[in-house]
């Protein structure tokens, strides 16, 4: 499929902790829908995760237990997030985070993993500038001079992540390295 007829989801996650295996679960959700260098849609929500939010998970990304008491669980959330997520390419900074603890959450709420697939722009910046001591969100936004407004929340990591997703497939474009969405995943897919 052609780059500029696909559409891709920018996601990141906010959580209690690192691994969803151990039982930690998402407490926020953002997702920006991109088409060529459009911006379609946006999809936000904090989420109840059901257990209380530990503070060291609290200090990086600011989001307390007051903050998520009326906030819906992801139950509530998981089929209109699907909806948004369908036909598309899902796109993240360490996708394999996101993607599974979205897929833990999807599988808890009874709709089974998800079956898009996912790139890890991680992966495609390493392919873009090899040799940078650190691939994280700040240092790749420091690369592309991108600026990082709300860091370590859904919305400003998404935001940052969609203009380093762009950056990198510009530049795999120029290379050659890229012409389709089948190109792209096997560069830097999940």
């Amino acid at each position: 499929m052609d780059l500029d007829a696909a559409s891709f989801v920018i996601l990141d996650v906010e959580t209690t902790g690192l691994h969803h295996q151990n039982g930690d679960r998402i407490v926020e959700v953002g997702a920006i829908k991109v088409r060529g260098a459009r911006e379609i849609a946006r999809y936000h929500s904090l989420v109840h995760p059901g257990i209380p939010i530990p503070p060291e998970a609290q200090r990086i990304h600011r989001i307390t237990d007051a903050m998520i008491l009326g906030a819906p669980g992801f139950t509530d959330i998981a089929r209109p997030l699907r909806q948004f997520l369908a036909g598309t390419v899902l796109v993240a900074q360490n996708a394999a985070f996101d993607v599974g603890f979205l897929n833990a959450e999807f599988i808890h709420a009874g709709l089974g993993k998800l079956a898009v697939p996912a790139l890890d722009t991680v992966a495609l910046a390493r392919r873009v500038r090899p040799g940078l001591s650190r691939y994280s969100l700040d240092r790749l936004a420091d690369y592309f001079r991108i600026p990082l407004n709300g860091r370590h929340r859904s919305m400003g990591d998404c935001e940052a992540t969609v203009q380093i997703f762009q950056e990198c497939v510009k530049a795999l474009r120029q290379k050659g390295e890229v012409r389709s969405i089948e190109d792209l995943i096997r560069r830097g897919g999940v």
